[in-house]
């Protein structure tokens, strides 16, 4: 968190006419610190909650990373107006505090790890955490694992990848659209994270995660709607409101089904490689976006993604079948203060 903090600094210190390799490079940094950071908060997360409560951990990451990415989006190009922008970066360091404080409040989670050794090395936390991950449900089931970590949220990726070239060729204004994205969309979006995580507690991850894709998949029909009307605000508020409210849900359900994958010995490099692959499929996978729209037009792209969520929902089906993603994840592990 220091070196992220000076990591930010610098690249608010950079000016892009005069050095933009300069820039490049802190902005390289950046991503891989907080990177990082984020593995290891997951990490900690699932390391100090029990199974019953990781529905309402899952909740509380989004809502902080949609909080974030509020105050470091429409926030800070508000404090542009009023000062410079390497002041706006070292506002925008100086909320990292927030977390270091929260750090040094927070207690250290039990550390499980294997019997026959208390020492970490690469072996333990390279090798062995894939090693665990891939032979615990088989080649198939883990297999079928990864292709749902995948493909989950592929649908809804593609279309969010188009959003903003959507909004403007339809005919809506930057002030528009900003107004129900930003204000509109982080509401609804926070609303279904803990949504989500409440439905997670109560009804399972595995339903959670199946009331989620079908609501993700559905929603992108109002974008359709949205399509063929045209400019109308109110069925863009409808539309932004009902996508942001079952993407926060299905968000908080996945992130808990992500985490109750993780043996707790192994939690960091096995999110990391769970959330790598989830981000493989909204980034790479959803690069088709532009071009199914190009020959699609608008309407029929947004029914596109609506078809492009059925491979994950029956892999999750498949899933559901295989051994619940919490049963062992403390198993051949004991625990080390």
């Amino acid at each position: 968190q220091i070196m992220l903090m000076g990591a930010i600094v610098a690249l608010g210190a950079s000016d892009p006419a005069d050095n933009l390799v300069y820039m490049a490079a802190m902005a390289l940094v950046v991503a891989f610190l907080s990177a990082s950071q984020d593995i290891v908060i997951d990490a900690y997360r699932i390391e100090i909650l029990d199974e019953d409560e990781q529905g309402a951990g899952a909740a509380m990451t989004q809502a902080g990373y949609r909080i974030g990415l509020l105050a470091a989006g429409a926030g800070a190009l508000a404090l542009a107006d009023f000062i410079s922008w390497f002041w706006v970066y070292g506002v925008m360091a100086a909320l990292v505090s927030v977390g270091m404080i929260a750090v040094l409040i927070a207690p250290e989670p039990a550390r499980f790890l294997p019997r026959d050794t208390t020492k970490v090395d690469l072996r333990l936390a390279v090798i062995e955490p894939f090693a665990e991950f891939l032979t615990r449900n088989g080649l198939k089931g883990t297999l079928v694992i990864l292709a749902f970590v995948l493909l989950y949220k592929y649908g809804d990726a593609v279309a969010g990848a188009m959003a903003n070239p959507f909004y403007h060729q339809i005919g809506f204004s930057g002030v528009e659209i900003a107004s129900v994205t930003k204000a509109l969309g982080v509401a609804a979006t926070l609303v279904g994270v803990f949504t989500g995580g409440a439905l997670v507690a109560k009804s399972g991850v595995l339903t959670a995660l199946l009331v989620g894709g079908v609501l993700q998949a559905l929603t992108n029909l109002i974008f359709a709607w949205l399509a063929t009307v045209g400019a109308d605000i109110s069925v863009l508020a409808i539309a932004v409101g009902a996508d942001s409210f079952t993407g926060g849900l299905g968000s908080a359900a996945f992130v808990a089904y992500l985490s109750g994958l993780c043996n707790v010995a192994f939690t960091g490099t096995q999110f990391a490689l769970l959330t790598s692959l989830m981000a493989l499929g909204r980034t790479v996978l959803a690069a088709s976006s532009g071009f199914i729209a190009e020959q699609a037009g608008w309407a029929g792209f947004f029914v596109a993604t609506t078809g492009l969520a059925v491979p994950g929902l029956l892999l999750l089906l498949w899933v559901s079948r295989l051994p619940a993603p919490d049963a062992n994840r403390r198993s051949g592990f004991e625990s080390h203060p």
